[in-house]
C-alpha cells in the first residue's frame, strides 16, 4: 500500500492547536534564552533591551501553505543596533544565538 498524502488533512493537522501551542513553547524558549544572554548596558535606559521581548502567534498564509507560527519580537529602539551592531559598537546577535540554541 503506497502513502497518499491528504492536503486537506495536512492542511488541518499544521493549523491545529496543538501545533500552534507547540510552535509558543518553542518561541518561548527562544525569548528565555535571548533574554538570558541580552546585554543590559548602563544608564537610564538599562535593561529596556531585555525587558522588550515578546511571543505572538498565529497562523500565517492562505490556502494550501497555512501553517502556524510563534514569533519572538523586541521593540525596544536600539533593538536593531544591539543584534547587528553600529560603527561603534559591537554587534550582539542576541536574537540570532538564541535561535541558534533552540535548534540543538
Amino acid at each position: 500500500m503506497a502513502f497518499r498524502w491528504d492536503y486537506k488533512g495536512g492542511g488541518e493537522l499544521l493549523t491545529a492547536d496543538f501545533m500552534r501551542a507547540e510552535m509558543v513553547r518553542r518561541a518561548n524558549q527562544v525569548k528565555a534564552r535571548a533574554e538570558a544572554i541580552a546585554p543590559v548596558g548602563e544608564g537610564p535606559t538599562a535593561g529596556d533591551y531585555k525587558r522588550s521581548f515578546s511571543v505572538s502567534s498565529g497562523i500565517r498564509g492562505r490556502g494550501r501553505s497555512r501553517r502556524a507560527y510563534g514569533r519572538v519580537t523586541n521593540d525596544d529602539h536600539a533593538a536593531f543596533y544591539v543584534e547587528y551592531g553600529t560603527r561603534n559598537n559591537p554587534r550582539h546577535r542576541t536574537m540570532g544565538r538564541a535561535l541558534d540554541a533552540a535548534k540543538d
